[in-house]
């Protein structure tokens, strides 16, 4: 849906211009919204203004390709989206649109409009992968508690290789999945010829991870607590950082 809407509005220099993939539309589409109780101030020209916030904005390509595909709209006159803060103000000719329709058509695009005032909502993804790094970086950290104390007290060979490749079975997913933003990341940046801090993190992780799987195969110790531990501070940090950024917004 989202991408008919960008080819239709004649926008496909998006896919070029963006830096980081935007969010999923639900295919669901947005709850029901009393759109109705927002603040609309009319003009003198007959059109209507109203502000919102838009969540979900990733880069400013997100902010180019929401603005153009509102401007493109029968009966939008304005649109101004502020990628700093999310916040939106919008015009239109009432008799052609409406501010329903209007952020209903934000919300096929993958971002989420809502009222000012209104409580945003956190990345539920970014919450999952942090508790399932955080989850399996625990357990891994124990295994690697035991093959620890084995360096001075012993250790039965089984239980040394039981411990490894549970620690591996743990760590796969952390790695593959809940550090895709990382490797994302690093690659739009490759493809687009900028250098950023998700290249060096998703280097560190791939390093790690390759050294695990190999030292595992050959019955050495692998480090993958370590691993673990980047992953979820490297997640932490990320999701500290957009409750951080919600409230700045909020309270600008």
């Amino acid at each position: 849906m989202a991408a008919a809407i960008i080819r239709g509005a004649g926008l496909e220099e998006y896919y070029v211009r963006r830096e980081q993939y935007a969010p999923r539309p639900w295919a669901g589409g947005e709850a029901v919204r009393a759109w109705s109780a927002v603040p609309v101030d009319g003009q003198p020209d007959g059109s209507c203004e109203a502000r919102l916030v838009v969540d979900g904005l990733r880069c400013a390509s997100c902010v180019w390709v929401v603005e153009r595909v509102l401007e493109r709209t029968p009966g939008v006159l304005g649109a101004h989206v502020s990628y700093a803060t999310g916040r939106t103000l919008l015009r239109w000719d009432p008799a052609t649109t409406s501010l329903d329709g209007l952020a209903h058509r934000i919300s096929a695009l993958g971002y989420h409009p809502r009222a000012l005032g209104e409580e945003a909502k956190p990345d539920r993804e970014l919450i999952v992968k942090l508790g399932l790094a955080a989850f399996a970086s625990a357990n891994v950290m124990t295994y690697y508690e035991g093959l620890y104390a084995g360096w001075w007290y012993g250790i039965a060979p089984e239980y040394a290789a039981l411990f490894r490749w549970a620690s591996l079975v743990l760590m796969t997913p952390v790695a593959l999945w809940c550090a895709s933003p990382f490797f994302t990341g690093a690659w739009t940046g490759l493809r687009h010829r900028v250098l950023h801090m998700d290249l060096p993190i998703a280097l560190a992780i791939a390093v790690l991870y390759l050294h695990g799987l190999w030292a595992t195969l050959a019955a050495r110790d692998a480090y993958l607590d370590s691993l673990g531990m980047l992953v979820t501070l490297l997640l932490a940090g990320r999701f500290l950082e957009a409750r951080g950024r919600r409230r700045a917004a909020e309270a600008a």
